[in-house]
């Protein structure tokens, strides 16, 4: 807007009019009097008039004595008489009353002045009925020649709560007539129902509500949303009221609420896992779309905690960000999410759900770990978002059990204990014989790998060394000179064989004397040739029999301990998984030679030559421990129909479902059929209702008493208003228009009742919230404070109106106080009790004259057309008594004020014991200002363009260094300085009539001289004013015509010292 443009509209910087101003005293005939003489003003007449007529005795005509005042000396004695209408007269007319009502009492004035009084109080009568024609003409113009009528009274309503009893449902017809107490005159006051009503044992058992702030990215959530703290903690306040949808703030009023948190669940058999193992697991969710946020594995571990069915309850614990076994990690990238969990062996493992011992099961009895996260920060926030806006399209379960030490051990012989040393393949092992591993968790799971490693005990330090003396003899059979010839070798130039040397009792002693023998140094036909040479066969069953795994596992390794052994299976070529349900079978492939053991020792020991090795005791395979380590895999394709052996949930604050889809592809009011990982519900504020007693087919009927005008007027009415919808099946159902009977609450701005017709799908099962009841919600995508504070919501309401029988209607001014109604007038078979829980409202005693006759004079003048800014002004003060201020502004548009043809409006609201959103900018809401709108309109022609607006509030800031005299409490003073600045800026916060006036200005000097006037300063130092945070010189004014300056809701206010020398 041109600065110019208010240089030369300098009628538009007028102060507009309030409802103050409509009163004319010329429509009051009170002012009017064609007889205007009193009792007190006739006797100070005749007492002045007296002293002008001569007084003469009796006895003679010619001599006078006095004058006739004599006789007036008893009331007064005044020499001079006031001029009407001064303090003195008036006080002179007091006096005279005065004495008047003490003679009346006592009877003792003089007979004379008796008869005068007596004559000048019948006066009176003829006085009232002369001065009564000005109202008398007046009426008769009005009524008789104009028609004009005066409103008629306005019967007040009430809402009652009824209460019913256990046996048969009474029906309360149209017309059913309540008691309400007696008036001022003793009769009795009746209400009347309005429509039939057909009470039920329906209550409301619970209130619950979330908040979603897109703006400071915060969700919070109250369990008890009429409540302070929305835990059920009191209101210290009356009437202080709750915000239906929650809220972000935290101030005295209104504490800080509960962070809202969501999660998901994932329940699997294959999740089973005692604790005998070091348990990793994986949970990689992809998503359709790639997440609109981006992290780390820390971020992870900070912002999500899991909980697993433990063997004793519900175990806690936090992801893993770090690598770890097999790369286990956390992570965020692109559209996939990774969780990574750790437990240890020192935790307790993951059953299947029990009732007794979980709670509520889910899952049908499957082990289930949840993953949640609370709205704690701005990147929570963000995360459940993207969480819960898109569909999830993977599953990838990769698990890791390692350090498992107590499998299921078993050999040819029997079962045997893997926590001790043991002889997997007996005490005299040769080939064929078998050890078993078995573990009771591959029955519930499909291994993609098992590992195995043990460690051997009591082992040779090399098997070829130990085994030396064991030679393979081929085809040949085992005989004494077979023995000798495996383990000596003639020397070169020795033609004859060896066992020609053996025929002769020392010939073989002399042959290795002669050294035409010598000992065999490097054999060819060693039987255990090398550490590796001991093998066995690798076999799977998968309950149906035995299956070659691995043909052949070398069983001894060498490290730096000794001999371990340690082999992986892995599924074959075209399989994802070891069909492993019945375990794995170790079979040796050798014999570890005990059959050949006594014969070659006793070969060994009945030779006399000492150089005869002599073979060691065969070695018997002794496992000192054993360790299984296996890891799973488990795929699910979440875009496609339900997998059953998977379960996906979610959960919130308030309860938990499933998200399954196959159940909602079944429902028609469903959004979609996608799965989600969060149930997060959009930028919306949520009241739910909890139902109670409620039967099928049977109507609810709720009161919502709000306290109007506590909304904030500044949002903008929403033209979808706020949605209601019911739980069916775990999913929220929009009502549709035949499911709401009645609404009177006009989106929560004003109380009243609404009634539904719930469809018969909402008792169906259900586990979101509390499945004992029946649950109703109402929704809204505007900010919190856009509808008003609830003071209460209670079922079974009904609505009554007075039935006025020539009653005395004084209680319509402040309503007939709550509880006032308590019984039917003729009581009903059913009804246990009434309840009147507010005041009545909406009554309206009938138009008094003053108001008939501005009414109407007002009428005469715009003859109910907008066409001055008077027209516009009084008409809509009329219409709208709630408006306590207007001001036309002609040839005004938001843009310019030099705009032709239109016309823009300022209304203020009338503050005065009224709930304001902000007392210091009060404002109207955007569906009053249209319903002014719209009314002008019908006044106006029709190539008018008017626009009716809140003023706009100019925040006026001090900032002042100020000295307190020495004996002031400094703190004390320092807040009623602030709140004395206040009051003088802004006089109306106080709470009383004060107006708010347009072109409200003042200068430096006048605050001045207001620090001046305060009996607690001193001196102030360097004060400082700011309009809108830019600071001014000596003249502070409004921007503009449409501006109100007022005081902003606190001031800078510092102590100023004087520097001492």
């Amino acid at each position: 807007m041109q600065p110019d443009n208010l240089n030369i509209l300098k009628v538009l910087w007028r102060k507009g009019t309030s409802q103050a101003m409509r009163t004319n005293p010329a429509l009051d005939p009170s002012n009017l009097e064609l007889m205007e003489l009193e009792l007190g003003d006739w006797l100070l007449f005749a007492n002045n008039f007296a002293k002008f007529i001569p007084f003469f005795p009796a006895n003679t005509s010619k001599i006078t004595i006095d004058n006739w005042q004599i006789f007036f000396n008893e009331l007064l004695s005044v020499e001079d008489l006031p001029q009407k209408g001064t303090p003195s007269y008036v006080q002179l007319k007091e006096s005279i009353q005065l004495k008047l009502n003490i003679f009346s009492k006592e009877g003792t004035l003089k007979p004379q002045l008796t008869l005068l009084v007596t004559f000048l109080q019948l006066l009176e009568n003829s006085r009232s009925r002369l001065n009564n024609i000005s109202k008398r003409h007046l009426d008769f113009y009005y009524s008789n020649v104009l028609r004009f009528s005066k409103l008629p009274a306005i019967p007040d309503e009430a809402f009652l709560i009824i209460e019913t009893g256990k046996g048969p449902k009474p029906a309360l017809t149209k017309g059913a007539t309540f008691d309400g107490g007696v008036d001022a005159l003793g009769k009795k006051l009746t209400y009347v129902l309005e429509n039939d009503f057909y009470p039920n044992l329906a209550q409301v058992s619970q209130l619950k509500n979330r908040f979603v702030d897109p703006n400071q990215k915060k969700i919070t959530i109250s369990q008890v949303a009429n409540s302070v703290d929305g835990k059920g903690e009191a209101f210290k306040e009356e009437n202080q009221g709750w915000w239906p949808f929650g809220h972000g703030l935290s101030t005295v009023s209104y504490p800080e609420l509960q962070k809202g948190s969501f999660g998901f669940g994932i329940s699997l058999p294959s999740l089973w896992a005692s604790a005998a193992s070091d348990k990793y697991y994986s949970f990689e969710l992809t998503f359709k779309k790639n997440l609109p946020f981006t992290g780390t594995g820390s971020d992870v571990r900070q912002l999500f905690s899991a909980q697993y069915s433990g063997e004793k309850g519900w175990e806690t614990l936090s992801p893993i960000d770090h690598p770890s076994k097999g790369n286990f990690k956390s992570s965020v990238t692109n559209n996939r999410l990774t969780i990574v969990l750790f437990i240890s062996k020192s935790q307790p493992g993951i059953v299947d759900q029990q009732v007794k011992i979980h709670g509520d099961s889910k899952g049908e009895g499957a082990p289930l770990i949840w993953f949640d996260i609370a709205c704690i920060s701005q990147k929570a926030f963000n995360w459940i978002k993207g969480l819960g806006e898109i569909p999830l399209q993977n599953l990838t379960i990769r698990s890791n059990f390692s350090n498992i030490s107590t499998p299921i051990i078993e050999s040819d012989l029997g079962i045997l204990n893997p926590e001790k040393p043991f002889q997997p393949f007996g005490s005299t092992p040769k080939k064929g014989s078998s050890f078993y591993i078995k573990y009771p968790e591959w029955k519930k799971k499909k291994p993609t790998k098992v590992s195995v490693s043990g460690r051997w005990s009591n082992t040779p330090d090399d098997f070829k060394d130990w085994y030396y003396s064991y030679r393979d003899l081929g085809s040949q059979y085992l005989s004494k000179d077979n023995y000798f010839s495996q383990h000596f070798v003639l020397s070169a130039g020795v033609s004859q064989p060896i066992k020609s040397f053996l025929l002769q009792p020392t010939g073989f002693r002399e042959a290795l004397l002669n050294s035409q023998i010598s000992v065999n140094p490097d054999p060819n036909n060693l039987i255990v040739k090398s550490n590796s040479h001991f093998k066995a066969k690798l076999s799977l069953n998968d309950g149906q029999g035995w299956t070659t795994k691995v043909a052949e596992e070398v069983l001894f390794e060498t490290d730096v301990e000794g001999f371990k052994t340690s082999f992986d299976i892995v599924p074959a070529s075209g399989k994802d998984h070891l069909d492993i349900s019945e375990g794995i079978k170790v079979t040796l492939l050798q014999s570890f030679l005990y059959e050949l053991y006594p014969r070659l020792y006793a070969l060994a020991m009945s030779s006399d030559q000492p150089e005869t090795p002599i073979p060691n005791e065969p070695y018997t395979p002794l496992i000192e421990s054993l360790l299984l380590d296996y890891e799973t895999e488990d795929s699910f394709d979440l875009s496609s129909t339900s997998d059953p052996i998977l379960q996906l949930f979610v959960r919130d604050d308030f309860g938990w479902y499933e998200e399954n889809k196959t159940i909602k592809t079944g429902l028609s009011h469903t959004p979609d059929n996608e799965l989600y990982a969060l149930p997060y519900p959009g930028e919306v504020g949520e009241l739910f209702f909890g139902i109670s007693g409620l039967a099928p087919f049977e109507q609810l009927s709720l009161l919502i008493q709000v306290l109007e005008g506590s909304e904030n007027p500044s949002q903008s009415e929403s033209e979808a208003g706020l949605k209601w919808s019911v739980l069916v099946n775990n999913y929220w159902k929009k009502l549709e228009r035949e499911n709401i009977v009645s609404d009177q609450t006009e989106n929560l701005l004003k109380s009243g009742t609404i009634v539904f017709a719930l469809p018969e799908e909402v008792f169906n099962k259900h586990n979101r919230m509390d499945n004992s009841l029946v649950w109703v919600k109402i929704s809204s995508s505007k900010e919190f404070n856009a509808t008003s504070r609830v003071l209460g919501i209670f079922a079974q309401a009904i609505k009554v109106v007075l039935l006025n029988n020539d009653n005395d209607l004084s209680h319509l001014k402040d309503g007939l106080p709550a509880e006032s109604i308590s019984k039917m007038i003729e009581r009903k078979a059913g009804i246990k009790s009434v309840f009147q829980p507010f005041n009545s409202f909406g009554g309206k005693a009938p138009e008094q004259d003053q108001n008939y006759y501005i009414r109407a004079s007002e009428r005469l003048r715009h003859k109910n057309r907008s066409v001055s800014l008077w027209d516009f002004e009084h008409l809509v003060l009329q219409k709208f008594p709630e408006v306590y201020k207007v001001k036309c502004l002609n040839h005004t548009c938001s843009e310019s004020f030099l705009s032709p043809g239109h016309v823009m409006v300022l209304v203020i609201p009338d503050t005065l014991n009224k709930n304001v959103y902000d007392i210091f900018q009060p404002t109207f809401s955007a569906a009053k200002l249209n319903e002014i709108t719209r009314f002008l309109e019908e006044k106006s022609a029709p190539q008018v363009k008017i626009k009716v607006v809140n003023p706009l509030y100019e925040e006026i800031k001090i900032r002042v260094q100020v000295t307190f005299y020495p004996e002031v409490d400094k703190a004390f003073f320092m807040n009623q300085l602030s709140s004395d600045i206040i009051n003088y800026l802004s006089p109306w916060t106080s709470g009383e009539n004060q107006a708010i006036d347009f072109n409200s200005h003042f200068n430096k000097s006048s605050l001045v001289y207001f620090f001046e006037k305060l009996s607690y300063v001193d001196f102030i130092q360097e004060p400082r004013i700011f309009r809108n945070g830019i600071e001014m010189g000596n003249d502070i004014l409004p921007s503009s015509p449409k501006h109100i300056l007022v005081s902003a809701k606190s001031h800078d206010i510092s102590l100023y010292t004087p520097i001492t020398s």
